[in-house]
């Protein structure tokens, strides 16, 4: 990256699992800043899409679209170490995807916001040059899977779960891949000094707004 590129002193990177709620800081972020979001699937979808071998690394999560249900259950209830080494592959198959997008942060004025579970912190401590910001949010609770389940049946149009019709069974797998992933991560921000932030249930919206401001004041 460019070691002049000062855009990254107006950058900020939130890392965490999936199904904790970045997205939704991403842009409460967005707003009290007048930030622009981006999401580092949009980078991976173009990074696959460039691919002419569909094989590799950068394709480790399709794989778990052909498993068996049983294979699939397996995987996410009882062997969730699996899954999230899965995504540590995928993701350091396409990082300099990422590092190469923020690169072009310096052709505006913008100040941009990349989320994702693809911010691994040892990817990110591995830049030469970091964004000023950067922090990693969690769900580390076990009874985080009733609130999945309670979203994905009030919200069935903006929730890709419901859009496949998982089963109660399914969403049990997610959550408890979900609390896995978010403690490795919270392991690894720890790790290598990055802010951690936990994300609550039952104080959603307040844990959102507290974060926020902490990145602002």
């Amino acid at each position: 990256m460019n070691p002049n590129n000062n855009s990254l002193n107006r950058t900020y990177f939130i890392g965490g699992s999936p199904r904790i709620g970045k997205t939704t800081l991403a842009y409460a972020l967005a707003e009290k800043i007048k930030g622009h979001v981006v999401s580092t699937d949009s980078i991976r979808s173009a990074a696959k899409k460039a691919r002419l071998e569909k094989t590799g690394d950068l394709f480790r999560t399709n794989f778990y679209n052909n498993l068996s249900e049983e294979e699939w259950l397996e995987r996410h209830l009882h062997h969730p170490e699996i899954a999230i080494d899965d995504q540590d592959k995928e993701s350091a198959a396409f990082w300099t995807s990422i590092v190469s997008f923020c690169s072009t942060f310096c052709e505006d004025s913008a100040i941009h916001i990349v989320e994702g579970a693809h911010l691994a912190p040892s990817l990110v401590n591995s830049m030469e040059n970091k964004p000023t910001h950067i922090i990693y949010v969690g769900n580390t609770s076990s009874d985080h899977f009733k609130f999945m389940v309670d979203y994905s049946r009030k919200n069935p149009e903006r929730d890709w779960m419901a859009a496949l019709n998982y089963n109660e069974e399914r969403l049990k797998g997610m959550a408890n891949l979900v609390r896995h992933m978010s403690l490795h991560f919270k392991s690894e921000a720890e790790k290598y000094g990055f802010k951690y932030y936990e994300i609550s249930d039952d104080n959603f919206e307040k844990s959102i707004s507290e974060i926020v401001e902490t990145l602002t004041s």
